[in-house]
């Protein structure tokens, strides 16, 4: 049997306090689902949610017109993946691939047929560096996070973009 594909992908970014405030809102389903911050804080109700985009939003230092806030990262497997499983699969990768320089928060959602992490990061690093997603990184990041998956007990492969989901013939 072949291995289920990790999706990782970048599905949107905030430009400004708003959409900062939007998006941890909507991963939180406005605090009603558990929000988890590179610390491992959780729970966060929706003041407090609040509270943490204004923080993130205050300071963005030196930037160009348009500069990105946060990343927004889906971290998906199909149905049937253990979600608990797949949640510890995220905070490993999270935490190896951002927790050293950057802030981010994450939730596991489980309300569809695919369970799926939601994960946020702010792109204003702590060194004051912000976070440049390149062009070779989201296939970087499906390995990495197959890898984590492995580790957890899920099978998981990551396949190139361009040929996932390619019918044959």
């Amino acid at each position: 049997m072949d291995k289920p594909e990790v999706i990782v992908r970048i599905v949107s970014n905030a430009y400004d306090a708003d959409q900062v405030e939007s998006d941890l809102l909507r991963i939180s389903k406005n605090g009603a689902v558990e929000l988890e911050d590179e610390s491992g804080q959780f729970s966060f109700t929706e003041d407090m949610v609040r509270d943490l985009a204004k923080d993130w939003s205050r300071f963005q230092g030196r930037q160009r017109k348009n500069s990105r806030y946060t990343t927004n990262i889906v971290l998906s497997m199909p149905a049937g993946t253990e979600p608990q499983a797949l949640k510890r699969a995220s905070q490993a990768f999270a935490k190896r691939q951002f927790g050293q320089n950057y802030q981010y928060a994450m939730a596991l959602h489980t309300d569809n047929d695919n369970p799926h992490v939601q994960l946020t990061v702010r792109n204003l690093g702590n060194d004051g560096r912000r976070l440049h997603v390149a062009k070779g990184d989201p296939q970087k990041w499906r390995e990495d996070f197959a890898a984590e998956l492995e580790r957890c007990g899920v099978e998981a492969k990551a396949t190139l973009k361009a040929t996932r989901r390619r019918k044959d013939g």
